[in-house]
């Protein structure tokens, strides 16, 4: 695995976070850099995960293992430890860490937006109170309610609070709609709940921005590369993205919709959308907290020239943070996909990581362990990140990452990366 610590524009310490104490929810592989960055800015820092052997348990000052949904013994770690804030970057702590924030009259967002960000069906009828535009869906808590399904297809299925794609898939048959169902209830995290959506086609895309006081910076928008049906996990994120002048003025302005239709006040957003032929900027969902996989924390400080962590860590502490307008690099978020199989040894990714314009190389399987079937965001194999001039200039550093880096199978098999065009690996 990348041991690569966020990249930012300082690590000196911010005089006004020195002798801060925060609580982190989560220590895994995405939490750590928000750990070390509050570390390096002087704040004391305490961290909490479900896994008593997190990857990260030994990066904050502190450390509980306390499970991300347990409000009340997080409630009673953050009280004795006296926190002055308290954040997350995982979206199962969003509820958690918001019900903390009010109940000690901390920073950030309450309760009732951390249960739209988290709640996908809360979030539609929200959405739609607030005029904005949605996929036509329907609730249901049982396979037996999806089994009368007579809607039009196709359409996608997915619980409604679960994240990284776990139990969304597209169905174009109703008699597979109640399995679909059924595996949308077994990835729900609390609610019971799935929805069943309509098929929207167009261009996917995400939107990273701040939100301090109501006003809203855009620190990113790219497009995506989808996997294909009947799942719909990312295979790549690339910045800017390909969109005409008036197509990112609709999607800006929809970002500021959503910041006024469901009264955001202060808060890192990751907003997913989709763009259809006729311009329309449809919500797919959006989070009170930044892209994971490394995206806010490695690759936007280098695309933009903001250290988006440190401006994260202040609002979670109730500082504003004066932000220089971004700059606009070429960049992306791309998976490393592989085909099945016992994973002998991996090669190329040290010096994959020393390649000009990469910013973080990783391929999250060790000798002994399988690659096996990919049905969601966790369960993809590896990813890289990086910067270039140009948008050529960035596939032309991918084809050198694809070229430089191997995985090898106890069947002796070496194999590189698959190229995203052909993937079909299921």
């Amino acid at each position: 695995m990348s041991t690569h610590e966020p990249l930012s524009s300082t690590n000196d310490v911010d005089p006004d976070l020195a002798g801060k104490r925060l609580l982190i929810l989560g220590a895994g592989l995405w939490q750590v850099p928000y750990i070390l960055r509050a570390r390096a800015l002087g704040v004391e820092t305490w961290a909490t995960d479900w896994s008593p052997t997190a990857v990260g348990r030994d990066a904050p000052h502190h450390f509980s293992p306390i499970d991300l949904r347990d409000r009340e013994r997080t409630l009673e770690y953050a009280r004795e430890a006296r926190v002055d804030g308290v954040m997350t970057a995982a979206d199962i702590g969003v509820p958690t860490a918001a019900y903390v924030a009010e109940r000690l009259g901390l920073p950030g967002p309450g309760p009732r937006l951390a249960e739209a960000a988290t709640n996908k069906r809360v979030m539609r009828d929200r959405a739609l109170a607030a005029g904005l535009e949605c996929p036509a869906f329907r609730a249901v808590r049982s396979t037996g309610a999806a089994r009368t399904f007579d809607g039009d297809l196709p359409v996608i299925v997915k619980p409604t609070d679960s994240c990284s794609s776990r139990g969304v898939t597209f169905v174009d048959n109703a008699h597979a709609v109640g399995p679909a169902v059924e595996e949308a209830l077994a990835a729900s995290t609390g609610s019971g709940e799935a929805l069943i959506e309509e098929f929207l086609r167009g261009v996917e895309g995400s939107v990273e921005a701040l939100v301090q006081d109501g006003v809203v910076t855009i620190f990113g928008v790219c497009d995506k590369t989808k996997s294909p049906l009947p799942h719909r996990y990312d295979l790549e994120l690339r910045y800017p993205g390909y969109y005409s002048a008036d197509r990112c003025r609709a999607i800006e302005e929809f970002v500021l919709r959503l910041v006024r239709g469901f009264d955001i006040v202060d808060a890192m957003l990751h907003v997913e959308f989709l763009l259809d032929e006729h311009g329309t900027v449809y919500l797919l969902e959006f989070a009170i907290r930044g892209c994971g996989s490394k995206v806010v924390t490695h690759l936007l400080p280098r695309l933009t020239g903001v250290d988006v962590v440190r401006a994260i860590i202040r609002q979670a502490l109730g500082l504003r943070t004066p932000i220089p307008k971004p700059e606009t690099r070429d960049g992306a978020l791309h998976f490393l996909m592989f085909p099945a199989g016992r994973v002998a040894a991996v090669h190329g990714v040290a010096e994959a990581q020393r390649l000009p314009g990469v910013i973080d190389a990783c391929v999250e399987r060790a000798p002994g362990d399988t690659i096996g079937v990919i049905r969601d965001g966790r369960s993809r194999p590896g990813h890289v990140l990086v910067c270039g001039r140009s948008r050529d200039d960035v596939q032309a550093i991918l084809r050198d990452v694809h070229a430089t880096i191997r995985v090898e199978y106890d069947t002796g098999v070496l194999s590189a990366p698959l190229d995203l065009g052909t993937w079909t690996y299921a």
